[in-house]
């Protein structure tokens, strides 16, 4: 038994290698890809689609990929050679990306000559060691480069959840959260049966929204018979997706409503409903409510943080809910100087067609109240 484990690791550790040795030649095609497209500005759009990545994580394997080719050969071989994986390698181009070019090799050099031998938390550890005994005067230039990216990022999770992190200079992330705990000790009760991270999440929503509750500018479409209470569908939240029926219910007690009619056939938008008629903000609020996020494939921006944008250019095509559309601004930016072309079928499917000739679908969303037909179900008779 001892003997087949034994052979299972060594089989283990060989894949691992291969896989190491794979993703060094992929790298290598990653950044050739982008050092010979015609637009490299725009590269990352077609290859999010064709690979089924999302933008972001496309971008950055560009960036890693670039990074590697351009400015750590050394990593990059060492990864086409299996001594490495990506993750170590994406370590190292982090890490050194403030550091001048034979600062960088210095550190590149060191850290390799160990780093097959290292798992990647001591390979980070010995990394940032080594950037600050080669380079000790630049630690406060670094400080204020790594300041400049400063960011609150939200990331969505199953089960109608979501993450809300900070990246912050450390001494005002501290900050932050000796206030949250500080805030979360003082509404503590005898009573109080919360543990200590569920108080801190609920003093951090209450110091962030105060008493705007839900008044912030989010959008849920629920179905009227959910908020009855006759069932229990779920509701849709704009940016993010489905959402259990009780916090659509809780949601939708603190917010301004509108009227959304759909076809329950076609799980199609027909109208939506306000208070005041003006045609081009209804129009645009139509075609939001339909779209609902941006429309090129893969995309999931929240239609209403997005553009509006004609499928057949203005004044050949009209401005009409069939041919207008949703885009943020990044893909409204890659259509129109990136060269490529939609078009709005009468299901709704936006066919694309990029600069290269290939064709990509992107299907409408369904909305959120309406029910589903099998294909093989006739429609009903109405």
């Amino acid at each position: 038994m001892q003997g087949e484990t034994g052979g299972l690791l060594d089989t283990i550790v060989e894949y691992t290698k291969m896989i190491n040795i794979i993703e060094g030649l992929r790298i290598q095609a990653l950044a050739e890809y982008k050092h010979t497209h015609e637009q490299p500005e725009f590269a990352a759009a077609e290859l999010a689609v064709a690979a089924r990545w999302t933008q972001h994580h496309t971008n950055a394997q560009l960036s890693l990929a670039t990074d590697l080719v351009t400015r750590l050969p050394a990593t990059l071989a060492a990864l086409q050679a299996g001594t490495i994986d990506t993750y170590k390698a994406k370590i190292l181009s982090e890490l050194t990306l403030p550091l001048d070019p034979e600062q960088t090799r210095q550190v590149e050099a060191e850290i390799l000559a160990r780093a097959a031998e290292q798992n990647s938390a001591t390979l980070r550890r010995r990394t940032r060691e080594a950037v600050q005994r080669i380079d000790p005067e630049g630690a406060e230039r670094r400080h204020r480069h790594c300041a400049q990216d400063r960011a609150v990022r939200l990331r969505t999770c199953d089960n109608g959840m979501a993450e809300l992190s900070a990246y912050l200079p450390a001494h005002l992330a501290l900050a932050v959260y000796d206030r949250i705990s500080t805030a979360a000790c003082q509404a503590r009760t005898p009573d109080d049966q919360r543990t200590a991270d569920q108080r801190r999440a609920d003093a951090f929503v209450d110091l962030c929204l105060g008493e705007a509750g839900y008044q912030a500018q989010i959008q849920v479409t629920v179905a009227a018979s959910t908020l009855l209470g006759v069932d229990d569908q779920p509701g849709e939240l704009a940016g993010y997706g489905p959402i259990p029926a009780s916090v659509a219910r809780e949601i939708a007690a603190e917010g301004t409503w509108r009227r959304l009619l759909t076809d329950p056939v076609k799980d199609t938008l027909l109208d939506y409903g306000r208070r005041t008629y003006r045609p081009p903000a209804a129009l645009a609020d139509f075609v939001r409510a339909r779209d609902k996020t941006c429309r090129f494939p893969g995309c999931l921006r929240p239609a209403n943080k997005s553009d509006l944008d004609h499928h057949v250019p203005f004044p050949h095509g009209g401005t009409s809910a069939h041919n207008l559309t949703t885009l943020c601004r990044h893909h409204h930016r890659v259509k129109h100087s990136g060269r490529w072309q939609s078009k709005r079928r009468d299901d709704g499917t936006v066919i694309w067609t990029s600069p290269s000739g290939r064709q990509y679908s992107r299907e409408p969303e369904r909305i959120i109240g309406s029910q589903p037909v099998a294909a093989n179900d006739s429609p009903p008779p109405f």
